[in-house]
């Protein structure tokens, strides 16, 4: 009897040390997808899906007139600043 009722506190004690369950959160915003530069030819095709001709350097004109830049690792530099990093098929950029 004793060790009945020793096994039934021990499994009140441990349940009353778990967590309580965390409670689902409706209507969360989900990450943002990375946004893909693709290359096709001597083209690039931006998220828009505009295309823009390469330079020799790598970099671009946007329909907008500003200029990408490649960087010295092969990164594609916009002009907010964010880095596009390569991917094998184009460039992933945040």
């Amino acid at each position: 009897m004793k060790k009945l009722i020793a096994a039934c506190l021990a499994t009140l004690t441990l349940a009353a040390c778990s967590a309580p369950p965390r409670p689902q959160l409706e209507g969360m915003p989900s990450a943002t997808p990375a946004k893909r530069i693709s290359i096709v030819g001597s083209e690039v095709v931006l998220p828009d899906g505009s295309r823009a001709p390469m330079d020799a350097t790598g970099g671009f004109l946007l329909p907008n007139g500003e200029r990408v830049l490649r960087d010295a690792r092969g990164a594609l530099v916009l002009p907010n600043g964010n880095r596009c990093v390569p991917d094998g098929a184009g460039y992933i950029c945040p």
